[in-house]
């Protein structure tokens, strides 16, 4: 959802029109559940899913309509598609069910375009909220406003009322397990783009601005320079569902980095380098006074083995770690 929310609020930013469709309601066996989402763009492109095939088709034909016209912001259509076997087998689909979805148009300056810029900005920076979009029914559906509820929403799925006036879709929208790469290097850079393409929460923090700037992190949510590496986990000490990986430019740099790593309850920290450098690392922090119960939290060397050795060929073994830990397989 993350990727999806910054590309929709980059049409926002870039003042494209386009028409907004949500999954509202789904019954039976469908391709996609409630909350998929999917946004077209005047060109017919799209950006995003609601399952592909005849219900896909629906929404883009009617989507495309909408924006044929008068942009208006806020103009909306509540559509059903009964995916029966009749009809799914037209689409090569194996499906029995329906879905409702709530199409949206959204201008350029308008209220759409805002709240998911804004979204954009909460999920880069970690935080929660939960999108309230108000609208009547009747022949002539209408978006009459839209709230942002700042904090963790209760439930992960969207709640659909279509018997209230005006009727209310509430969707949660959660940021995804953060990662905190320290240093901005070489494997830094390409770590950050994959981490990012599949879905996790990037941070990268480095003490040299040269490095750590948007110009080399583009596809990061945030990028910190700091002051030195004391205290440079702070931030997320008590928080169990962090990742950290430690690629700083020095040994030393990796070693006072993993000892703030370890004070913290991260759920996976990794560092890397050699079997050699890692044991003299925590020989130190072993002296440091941290036990072997702290050591064994650390993934050193980081990365599954799958013979890396460029930058971008590290940064997928990190990845895949990563990933791993992350679907509980690890």
């Amino acid at each position: 959802m993350k990727a999806f929310v910054r590309e929709v609020a980059g049409l926002a930013r870039a003042g494209e029109p386009f028409v907004l469709a949500t999954v509202v309601e789904s019954s039976g066996s469908t391709p996609r559940s409630s909350g998929a989402k999917m946004a077209v763009r005047r060109d017919g492109s799209i950006i995003g899913t609601v399952g592909g095939g005849l219900a896909e088709a629906r929404a883009c034909r009617s989507a495309r309509e909408m924006l044929a016209g008068r942009v208006l912001d806020g103009r909306a259509r509540l559509m059903f598609v009964d995916m029966t076997q009749e009809l799914a087998a037209d689409s090569d689909m194996i499906c029995g069910g329906g879905l409702s979805m709530f199409l949206e148009m959204a201008s350029p300056g308008g209220e759409c375009a805002r709240v998911y810029a804004e979204l954009d900005d909460m999920l880069r920076k970690g935080d929660a909220a939960t999108l309230e979009t108000r609208f009547q029914g009747g022949e002539t559906p209408l978006v009459i406003g839209h709230d942002i509820v700042s904090g963790r929403p209760e439930g992960e799925t969207p709640v659909f009322n279509r018997d209230g006036d005006p009727m209310v879709l509430a969707e949660p929208f959660i940021p995804p397990a953060p990662l905190y790469i320290f240093g901005a290097g070489h494997v830094s850079r390409f770590t950050a783009r994959v981490a990012a393409m599949v879905g996790f929460r990037t941070v990268v923090l480095d003490d040299r601005e040269d490095f750590a700037n948007r110009e080399r992190f583009p596809e990061a949510d945030e990028v910190v320079v700091l002051r030195s590496f004391a205290g440079c986990c702070d931030v997320f000490r008590e928080d169990p569902e962090a990742f950290v990986v430690i690629v700083t430019r020095g040994h030393l740099h990796d070693r006072n980095v993993l000892a703030e790593a370890l004070r913290t309850q991260a759920r996976y920290v990794g560092m890397i380098g050699s079997s050699t450098k890692r044991n003299k690392i925590y020989a130190s922090l072993l002296s440091d006074g941290f036990d072997q119960a702290d050591i064994d939290r650390c993934h050193s060397p980081i990365g599954l083995p799958i013979g890396g050795q460029t930058p971008e060929e590290i940064a997928v073994s990190i990845v895949g770690e990563l990933i791993k830990v992350r679907a509980g397989k690890a």
